[in-house]
């Protein structure tokens, strides 16, 4: 069965295109274009492998949905995904309990690179 990825962007475009690489890498794949349409489908759907937050959203920043989802589930793994990760924000998300950062645009040997470090647990270099 393949994993699951919640993918949390308010860009529908980013949202399509990330669908497809990350479904193109194996993965089944829920798209939220919000934090509040996030954490909803966070409860519904139970088992989520991975969540890819959006740091930038419009009803919520991405560190509260990030505090959220953890309030849910204290061993959710979350990769927080920014076009621009200024350091304060990069080391509050790690701070708050991210599993790691990526950049958008998404590069697919980057994205596959970043979900396998998250999801099996090995530490980024």
């Amino acid at each position: 069965m393949p994993q699951l990825i919640l993918l949390v962007d308010d860009d529908p475009l980013i949202r399509s295109l990330g669908k497809e690489l990350l479904e193109h890498l194996g993965y089944e794949v829920e798209a939220a274009g919000d934090g509040r349409e996030a954490l909803e489908s966070y409860r519904r759907l139970g088992k989520v492998d991975l969540v890819i937050l959006d740091y930038y959203l419009p009803d919520r920043d991405g560190l509260q949905v990030l505090q959220d989802l953890l309030a849910l589930d204290p061993g959710v793994r979350v990769l927080v995904a920014s076009g621009f990760f200024p350091s304060r924000e990069a080391d509050l998300s790690m701070e708050m309990g991210a599993a790691g950062l990526i950049c958008k645009p998404y590069r697919l040997a980057e994205l596959e690179d970043r979900i396998r470090e998250v999801l099996e647990g090995t530490s980024f270099s």
